[in-house]
């Protein structure tokens, strides 16, 4: 009897004991006390909108009008191919002379319409080249793309604007391109000690002046464009204080185009306070296309400044027969498109292969024009 009644004691104190154990493990270690198959999940965060939702559903559709133009550019097409026919009902009615945006852009574009406008979508139809963007259940736009019914070269007489960059440091470098019989684009920094004398000598010589502007690049501040320079998080009335400055160290100015400046052309913010000065100075936007992610020629377009877009760099690679080959290349977009735009640095490689190729730019097939004269206004 004895030995029964201690080992139901000690079974007892074990029952007990383990139901002590359990329940201090769950004060202690709650997480533990859920199997792991249904212990709950932290979801991800939500994509956060590129700006506040607007209010106003005019300007959610003026915003989607600017992302439409946007990735018809970054898709290669000209905007100037785009024709609008705005009706009081229904969607606005877009014809693109051009070829369906391949399907890297348009994944992009929807991600970035789902941003502006939550529920805003594509709908895409390239078989019949229609493209249709959704918003409240009903279609917005409706674009239209087809090939010219001819793809024959530029019947007329094809236009070149070449603009060389950077200047401003140098003055005989600027005295060397003077003397080249080549109506060559000078594009100044403002921040160059020898800017505003090149300018004037540039304007003497009968040559187009644009401002460089200095913007920030994606890889600031390791890419430094200058100390000067537009920073995308500077206030407007910083931004406008700068433009006008830089108006003012360059005279003769005619426009402006960006230096470096992948980041901040990429900024809306930014561009429309750079383009309040342009307008009213009278100035015009070339986008020299740093990155294809550019609003540039979409809001100064919007802004109503006359605009303009790069077509090719010219000396990416700093070799006279690379840029020479470069330079064949605009020819041939400007005979196929009737116009393009060429960008140089001043490297004396660039300067050698301008020399080489003055004969082939002075065909008379070809007008070498500046850029004012390739605008959309």
């Amino acid at each position: 009897m004895r030995v029964t009644l201690a080992a139901l004691f000690v079974l007892g104190f074990l029952v007990v004991s383990l139901v002590v154990l359990s329940h201090l493990r769950e004060k202690l270690h709650p997480e533990l006390s859920t199997p792991v198959a249904q212990q709950p999940t932290e979801a991800e965060p939500p994509l956060p909108p590129l700006r506040p939702p607007a209010a106003d559903p005019q300007a959610v559709l003026e915003d989607i009008r600017v992302e439409l133009e946007s990735a018809l550019l970054r898709s290669g097409l000209a905007l100037d191919d785009l024709a609008s026919q705005s009706t009081a009902e229904g969607p606005v009615r877009l014809e693109v002379r051009g070829e369906f945006p391949p399907s890297g852009i348009l994944s992009d574009l929807d991600r970035r319409l789902h941003r502006i406008a939550p529920g805003a979508h594509l709908q895409s139809r390239p078989a019949e080249g229609l493209l249709e963007v959704i918003w409240r259940d009903s279609p917005r736009f409706r674009l239209h793309f087809h090939l010219p019914a001819d793809r024959q070269p530029f019947a007329g007489r094809p236009r070149i604007a070449i603009v060389m960059d950077d200047l401003g440091r140098s003055l005989g470098f600027g005295k060397e391109l003077l003397a080249l019989d080549i109506p060559v684009t000078f594009a100044i920094l403002p921040g160059e000690p020898h800017a505003g004398e090149l300018a004037e000598l540039a304007y003497l010589g009968g040559r187009e002046v644009l401002i460089h502007l200095p913007m920030e690049p994606l890889g600031y501040p390791l890419a430094n464009p200058g100390d000067d320079a537009l920073l995308v998080d500077m206030p407007a009335a910083e931004i406008n204080r700068r433009m006008r400055e830089y108006v003012r160290l360059v005279p003769h100015a005619v426009g402006g185009n960006n230096h470096m400046g992948s980041r901040f052309t990429e900024n809306r913010e930014g561009m429309r306070a750079v383009l309040e000065v342009m307008k009213g100075a009278d100035l015009f936007f070339l986008d020299s296309l740093t990155t294809r992610q550019s609003v540039a020629y979409a809001e100064a377009r919007q802004a109503r400044v006359p605009a303009a877009v790069r077509d090719v760099f010219l000396d990416n690679v700093q070799e006279v027969e690379k840029i020479t080959g470069e330079i064949h290349r605009l020819v041939r977009v400007a005979k196929s498109r009737g116009h393009a735009i060429g960008i140089c640095h001043p490297y004396p490689q660039t300067l050698e292969a301008l020399r080489r190729m003055s004969s082939v730019l002075g065909q008379s097939d070809i007008e070498l024009v500046p850029v004012a004269r390739l605008l959309v206004r």
